[in-house]
C-alpha cells in the first residue's frame, strides 16, 4: 500500500511537507504544493483516517443517535423514514471521506451515558439529533460541552441551537383541508407520543385547521400513538368500535396508517370509500399500498443531506450562514386511501 513516506520521495520533500499539503497549510509553496499533488495522483494516494485525525484532531466520523420514548418502538432501524434520512446524510458525505454512524438507544441514564462517551470521548466530529422533546437534556449536555450538533425539529428554549424541521402543523391543515373538502366531518386524529415536540405541534395545526374548515374536535375520535404499525391497528380497531366512529383518520405516519388501513380492510371496510385513512412522511411504499396511501410528503433524503451541510458549517466553526434554522413547508399528496363519505 502507498504510504505518505512514497509521496515524500516521489515528490522530493519532507513527509511534513507532504502532511502541510494534505491539511491545506499555508506554509507551502505553489510549485511545491503541485509537486506533492502530482505525486499523490501518479500513486493513487489515500491517507488513512488515523493520518488524517493525527494531524487535524478530528475523526473524520459525524454520528446520528435516536433516543426512543418507548420500549414498543425500539425497532426504528426498520423504520423507512429513519432509513431514507440516513441515506439523506449519507449520500451527501460520499466524497467527503466522512463516515457515519448510528446508534438507537432508549430514554433513560443509559442515554446521557451514551452521549458522555461520544463527547468526551471524542468518538465523533459531529452529532444529529432527532425526536426533540419540550426539554432535552441531550442538548443541553452538549450545549454545555461546546460540541457540535445540528437538530432535526425544532427545539425552542434558546435561540442558538441549529435545527431543521418540517412545518408540521402546515401539514396537518392540508390533511384537515382535504377530508373536509371531501365532505368528512367526523376525523379522527391519531398523534405521535405526546413527549415528542412535534405532537404538541403538529396538534396545533390539527385544532386550528378543525376550527377553519367549521368541524368540532371530538375527544373521544383523538388517540395517542407510537409511530408502529400496531399502534395503528390498534387505534383503528378502537376509533370503529365507537359509537359514532370517524368516517375519515389522519395518522402522523405512514407505518400507523398502514396498520388503520388493515384494521379497517380485517373488517370488511373498503378503505378510501367506507373510511378514509391520510398518513404523514410518504415513504416509497406510500404509493404502492393497497389502495396508495395519500399522506402529506417531506423530502426526507433532501433534509438528511441538509443536516450533513448544515453540521459541517458548525463543525468547521462557520457562523456566517444565515440558514442555521430552517422550516419546510410539506406537501399532500392524493391517492386511492381517501374518498368521499359513504
Amino acid at each position: 500500500m502507498t504510504t505518505i513516506r512514497d509521496v515524500a520521495k516521489l515528490a522530493g520533500v519532507s513527509v511534513g511537507t507532504v502532511s502541510n499539503v494534505l491539511n491545506s497549510s499555508s506554509l507551502v509553496r505553489t510549485e511545491t504544493r503541485e509537486r506533492v499533488l502530482s505525486a499523490i495522483e501518479a500513486l493513487n494516494y489515500h491517507p488513512t483516517a488515523a493520518a488524517r485525525s493525527l494531524n487535524t484532531q478530528l475523526t473524520y466520523t459525524i454520528g446520528m443517535v435516536r433516543t426512543e420514548l418507548r420500549p414498543s418502538t425500539l425497532q426504528s432501524e426498520s423504520d423507512p423514514f429513519i432509513l431514507d434520512l440516513i441515506d439523506g446524510v449519507s449520500t451527501a458525505a460520499i466524497g467527503t471521506g466522512i463516515g457515519l454512524t448510528f446508534w438507537t438507544i432508549p430514554v433513560g441514564s443509559q442515554e446521557i451515558d451514551l452521549y458522555e462517551r461520544l463527547v468526551l470521548g471524542r468518538q465523533v466530529d459531529g452529532l444529529i439529533l432527532f425526536a426533540v422533546r419540550d426539554t432535552d437534556p441531550r442538548i443541553e449536555f452538549l450545549k454545555t460541552q461546546n460540541f457540535p450538533f445540528v437538530v432535526f425539529g425544532r427545539y425552542e428554549q434558546d435561540d442558538t441551537t441549529n435545527w431543521i424541521d418540517v412545518d408540521g402543523a402546515h401539514g396537518i391543515t392540508l390533511a384537515v383541508r382535504h377530508l373536509a373538502e371531501l365532505g368528512h366531518t367526523r376525523i379522527g386524529y391519531l398523534s405521535p407520543p405526546r413527549e415528542q415536540r412535534l405532537a404538541h405541534l403538529r396538534w396545533e395545526g390539527f385544532e386550528a385547521a378543525m376550527a377553519e374548515v367549521g368541524l368540532k374536535i371530538d375527544p373521544a375520535l383523538t388517540l395517542e400513538g407510537d409511530f408502529t404499525e400496531h399502534s395503528g391497528q390498534l387505534g383503528m380497531h378502537y376509533l370503529l368500535d365507537y359509537s359514532q366512529p370517524p368516517t375519515a383518520i389522519i395518522c402522523n405516519n405512514d407505518r400507523m396508517a398502514f396498520g388503520a388501513m388493515r384494521a379497517a380492510q380485517a373488517r370488511g371496510l373498503k378503505v378510501g370509500r367506507d373510511v378514509s385513512v391520510v398518513g404523514f412522511d410518504d415513504i416509497p411504499l406510500a404509493r404502492y399500498w393497497h389502495p396508495p396511501l395519500t399522506t402529506v410528503s417531506q423530502p426526507t433524503r433532501e433534509i438528511g443531506a441538509m443536516l450533513f451541510g448544515l453540521l459541517q458549517s458548525v463543525i468547521a466553526g462557520d457562523d456566517t450562514t444565515s440558514e442555521t434554522r430552517q422550516l419546510i413547508k410539506p406537501e399532500l399528496h392524493v391517492r386511492s386511501s381517501t374518498g368521499k363519505p359513504a
